[in-house]
């Protein structure tokens, strides 16, 4: 299995992340994670990205643009994403975009069900009990 490295693009106040997963884009107001089911395509052209989200029916399919980026840049980001893409994606991708405020708390769900802060202070408190044990048993008590 090959690791896909981190992407990261920028256009004006947007930024979009890639690094295998969800593709997120950072705006001033919003963070939208953006699973890769719920894209249908994404299309690079000249300073601008765009990713278009799956749509059934009638509804028109959600589109995330970002301008101004580097036209290489959004090339080979628009290739690493696409090359990522499910066989079979979602019928609506709309609905598996979550979105939230920058600052705010993650919602329930994220990252799999666990909330990131408590498993960060459980690794803290883990590594100052492993340094605790090795400190003991290097004094020979």
């Amino acid at each position: 299995m090959t690791a896909t490295p981190s992407l990261v693009l920028h256009g004006g106040e947007s930024v979009l992340h890639f690094a295998g997963g969800p593709v997120t884009l950072h705006r001033p107001d919003k963070e939208h994670h953006i699973p890769l089911a719920a894209i249908s395509f994404v299309h690079a052209e000249g300073r601008s990205l765009a990713i278009v989200l799956t749509a059934s029916g009638a509804n028109e399919p959600t589109i995330y643009r970002v301008t101004g980026v580097d036209e290489a840049a959004a090339l080979a980001f628009g290739e690493a994403v696409t090359a990522a893409l499910p066989a079979d994606p979602a019928p609506d991708g709309a609905a598996l975009v979550t979105t939230r405020t920058p600052g705010a708390p993650e919602p329930a769900g994220a990252a799999g069900g666990v909330p990131w802060k408590p498993v960060g202070v459980a690794v803290v408190v883990l590594l100052i009990a492993l340094a605790a044990l090795a400190v003991r048993v290097t004094a020979g008590g």
